[in-house]
């Protein structure tokens, strides 16, 4: 029987990692499987990548690994981010474009979105749809790109999400790393729900340390807002920004949108984002 630690959608979160890693179960495994998405948004890229692959994971290829590979394709102030994790895996952009989409172990597929897709964005309502066109032998669908768990049995066949390690978006769930165990025996498996906590504001001082709290400071208070509190904050920024561009008639990537969205989105704390992270320094000063 081999033991895997399945996780995925790690999103640069050093601190969701290790946790992750000193769990019993964790400890137990002989394989990790991260089902991508491992960078981008959060602060600590490279070191998750490194950790990562100084364990020998198994690594798929995410959307956000995707978008590394092409970077001319994204300019504007929305892309500060990507950018700034581009230049900290720069050395590492060959091993992340080679990393596969799908994976087949025994009974199992590995993929991030969908199999052969890693953008394509479904739910625990919809994932059922994909069993029945699955290969020949396989029971288990494992994937990520969704940042919320599921288990979706039909037919014989389950489609597993173990949520988002790095970016839970379950309210009141900060600071919780979900994974899972999977034993498998043969053609038999066995998956077991799990889950790590983490102090959230180590991310915080890892976006102030590294600099991209100052590269793209509205997308970085919306990540560790999601680490922090568990709620989904970065897509409705987004939706926001994306109405604040249109009703100045401005570029959805123009910096003057995003500093005029970032004034009137309902943060928690009533400061633009670049106070917010000037405060956070006082505070997470250590």
């Amino acid at each position: 029987m081999t033991r895997y630690l399945v996780l995925s959608d790690l999103h640069g979160n050093l601190s969701a990692l290790e946790a992750i890693l000193a769990t019993r179960a964790a400890r137990s495994c002989s394989r990790i499987i991260s089902l991508g998405d491992a960078v981008n948004f959060g602060p600590r890229p490279r070191e998750v990548h490194e950790r990562l692959s100084g364990l020998g994971a198994l690594m798929l290829l995410g959307n956000h690994e995707e978008r590394l590979g092409h970077l001319a394709d994204f300019a504007g102030y929305n892309w500060n981010g990507l950018l700034w994790t581009a230049e900290r895996l720069a050395e590492y952009a060959p091993a992340l474009a080679a990393l596969p989409t799908d994976v087949r172990l025994g009974p199992m597929l590995c993929t991030h979105g969908v199999p052969g897709d890693p953008y394509l964005l479904m739910d625990a309502a919809t994932i059922g749809s994909l069993l029945p066109g699955l290969p020949e032998g396989v029971t288990l669908l494992l994937s990520g790109h969704r940042h919320v768990c599921w288990r979706v049995t039909a037919g014989g066949r389950t489609a597993f999400n173990p949520g988002s390690a790095g970016l839970t978006e379950m309210a009141g769930f900060g600071g919780i790393a979900p994974f899972a165990l999977l034993e498998l025996d043969g053609e038999n498996w066995r998956l077991t729900r799990c889950a790590a906590a983490y102090d959230p504001a180590e991310e915080a001082r890892a976006f102030l340390r590294g600099g991209l709290a100052e590269a793209a400071p509205e997308v970085s208070r919306a990540v560790w807002q999601i680490m922090r509190r568990g709620e989904e904050t970065v897509l409705p920024l987004m939706a926001h920004v994306n109405r604040t561009a249109k009703a100045l008639g401005l570029a959805f990537g123009s910096e003057e949108a995003w500093h005029a969205a970032d004034a009137s989105f309902p943060w928690p704390e009533p400061v633009d984002s670049r106070t917010f992270w000037k405060q956070c320094r006082e505070t997470f000063s250590s």
